[in-house]
């Protein structure tokens, strides 16, 4: 199961690549739990490549779904921006494809 803290402050996830993203203002209207998945998915995404990244994606659909929950289409699209942002330029050719599946 993937374990999220509710407690654990967003800010505690950010780094200096991510600060940009925190500044986007598509999140402010992002449920709080969400928010905290994708801030956890792009910290994530800073060390790991695309293939290390979708089982931890794939644990989120199943968790979120566990939870009666999903992402909406604009969650969705923040969450992929939030991924890509730590891609390299090969892996983000590798990811545009797998972008037309969500």
């Amino acid at each position: 199961m993937y374990n999220y803290n509710p407690r654990r402050n967003i800010n505690q996830t950010s780094n200096a690549g991510s600060n940009n993203f925190l500044q986007n203002p598509k999140l402010k209207n992002v449920d709080p739990l969400k928010l905290k998945i994708i801030m956890e998915i792009q910290r994530k995404s800073q060390n790991r490549s695309m293939n290390e990244l979708l089982p931890e994606i794939m644990k989120i659909h199943q968790e979120l779904n566990r939870r009666n929950m999903a992402f909406t289409k604009e969650e969705t699209a923040i969450l992929l921006e939030a991924i890509e942002e730590n891609l390299s330029p090969e892996e983000k050719k590798n990811f545009a494809m797998i972008k037309q599946f969500f």
